[in-house]
């Protein structure tokens, strides 16, 4: 499968290609009160609403966040938007994975964990509110 391979919270991440899309620079999220720590805000990009999170405090242990302008990732999948802001994106790469498969490794031997986007909404959906 083709794979959108980027780094957040010291992982690297992968996520099915056919799900992005677009990256988006120059977005500026508006902030959400009582909003998780991870939900950078909201943004509206070409007619479309999405939820922006920091990839790297909802997968990982530390913040994505390195300036005031990140790149966002930018997903929809069936009727979800949703843009992650990783530390660093690393591009596509064809990636040969059983099916239910969590960790794969590339030819070099770095493993890229791979995340379904419904997998990062439920996680985002469990977290508190108003806090």
């Amino acid at each position: 499968m083709d794979c959108f391979v980027f780094e957040a919270g010291g992982k690297r991440l992968g996520i099915e290609a056919r799900c992005v899309y677009r990256v988006a620079d120059d977005a500026r999220p508006a902030a959400v009160p009582l909003a998780p720590p991870c939900h950078v805000g909201v943004i509206y990009y070409r007619g479309d609403l999405f939820d922006v999170v920091d990839a790297g405090l909802l997968l990982g242990d530390r913040s994505s966040l390195k300036d005031e302008n990140p790149y966002v990732i930018l997903l929809k999948w069936d009727q979800h938007k949703l843009g992650l802001i990783p530390e660093r994106i690393a591009g596509m790469k064809w990636i040969e994975a059983p099916k239910g498969a969590e960790d794969v490794f590339t030819h070099d031997g770095r493993r890229i964990r791979l995340i379904a986007p419904e997998d990062i909404w439920r996680l985002l959906s469990d977290l508190s509110y108003g806090h």
